[in-house]
């Protein structure tokens, strides 16, 4: 039985006992990332998650290694553009090691000056390496730039010159604001006693304080946009977005089945078209990036250069023909299937269950259970997908990147209009 409730400093904590289960999922969610950042600090918190394995006042940075690995291995942090999450995947007899452990780098971090800067070139040389990949870079300069000046368009790494210009300091004072109890969850899943880890969570997490509250951020406005980079490769990948729903809308399970059926899956429109049909791509595939203010949903295609233009084309046909066809019964029937199937998986993994329960209770203030997202699930109808193609795809309003070798430009892709022009076929 799912419960929930809050520590005495108002950090919120569900608890999720599966019985039979041989491990239990421990994460913590802290309600910040780089929508909350700066452009003079733009990366900052990606820094944080890094740097808080890095020492504490009673752990060395090798100490923290070595206690990760004693447990299993399996304690890991990420950064994203709302969130920043430190979880761990463990065997029951090591849940209050790694609860001592994290509590203790989330809170007394002590940010060493040599790691510090060790860390900071680790950071730049990621930031390379994703510059290196193009078909990070393709997603995540077009959505940059179609939000363009917002923060919710910022890189989550941040660029080498600011993170070259931190401090210690900075670090701090960030940590300070954001790491409040207010903006903490706690979730854990599997097997493991729910009132003794009450009372660890309590002695482990009770020192945080309550922050008097930050301002949320207004709703980034779409603007549609052109994004072309040039990289000596042999491919060149496009990325085709569109102003979608934000991540509590209530189109959201339309919007699952409509992925699944227009590029989500193997036996989707766009890859039976665009891949088993005109072989012009290995990789072709859609889906949604949802906040809580806002949305974007992707189509990404890796294609040789002189087919640009061909698969352009192709996704804009398939497009336009699913807004007006809209989706068969069969297409239905197998997309709310395979939805299931990947949900009830999910369901059987702890980890599953302690990421789903976060998830949730950030979004909703409630954790859902499965069986009422089934039911959202199977509700969703032909008519709502027509509804959902009409209101968001407009081709006229679609923004697009290209990132990869451009030799085969004729002059004109610098402009939208073109791509509309290919996109109407």
């Amino acid at each position: 039985m799912v419960s929930e409730y809050r520590l005495t400093n108002g950090i919120k904590v569900v608890c999720d006992p599966i019985a039979n289960s041989n491990s239990v999922a421990f994460g913590v969610w802290v309600t910040v990332g780089s929508q909350n950042e700066k452009k003079e600090n733009n990366g900052i918190a990606h820094m944080i998650e890094h740097m808080v394995f890095k020492g504490t006042k009673k752990r060395s940075a090798v100490q923290i290694a070595d206690e990760i690995a004693d447990v299993g291995g399996n304690i890991d942090a990420y950064t994203s553009k709302e969130v920043t999450s430190y979880y761990a995947w463990v065997l029951p007899e090591n849940l209050n090691k790694t609860i001592d452990l994290l509590s203790d780098m989330l809170l007394h971090s002590q940010f060493f000056e040599e790691e510090f800067e060790k860390e900071k070139s680790i950071v730049m040389e990621e930031i390379d390496m994703y510059k290196d990949s193009p078909e990070d870079v393709v997603h995540e300069m077009l959505q940059k730039k179609v939000w363009e000046p917002h923060p919710l368009g910022f890189l989550i790494s941040g660029e080498r010159d600011t993170v070259e210009k931190f401090t210690r300091e900075d670090i701090r004072q960030f940590m300070k604001t954001y790491y409040t109890a207010d903006r903490i969850i706690l979730s854990v899943a599997g097997n493991f006693n729910p009132t003794e880890v009450t009372a660890q969570l309590e002695e482990a997490f009770g020192e945080f304080p309550v922050s008097k509250g930050i301002a949320e951020l207004d709703a980034p406005v779409f603007k549609p946009a052109i994004y072309i980079e040039e990289k000596d490769i042999e491919q060149m990948h496009i990325n085709l977005v569109f102003d979608s729903i934000n991540n509590i809308a209530k189109e959201r399970y339309t919007f699952v089945v409509l992925n699944s059926i227009l590029g989500g899956s193997v036996n989707s429109r766009m890859f039976m078209k665009i891949r088993e049909e005109m072989g012009i791509a290995y990789a072709i595939y859609s889906y949604g990036s949802s906040y809580r203010k806002a949305g974007l949903f992707h189509i990404y295609a890796g294609v040789n250069p002189s087919q640009v233009e061909n698969c352009i084309r192709a996704m804009g046909e398939q497009i336009r023909l699913f807004a007006k066809e809209g989706p068969t019964k069969a297409e239905l029937i197998r997309a709310k299937e395979q939805i299931k199937t990947d949900l009830m998986i999910q369901g059987e993994s702890t980890k599953g269950h302690m990421n789903s329960n976060a998830k949730e209770l950030r979004q909703f203030g409630k954790v859902i259970p499965l069986r009422h997202t089934l039911d959202l699930v199977n509700q969703v109808e032909r008519e709502d997908v027509l509804y959902a193609m009409e209101r968001y795809f407009t081709l006229e309003k679609a923004g697009i990147a290209l990132v990869g070798n451009l030799e085969w430009r004729t002059g004109r892709e610098e402009s939208l209009e073109w791509i509309y022009g290919l996109l109407a076929g």
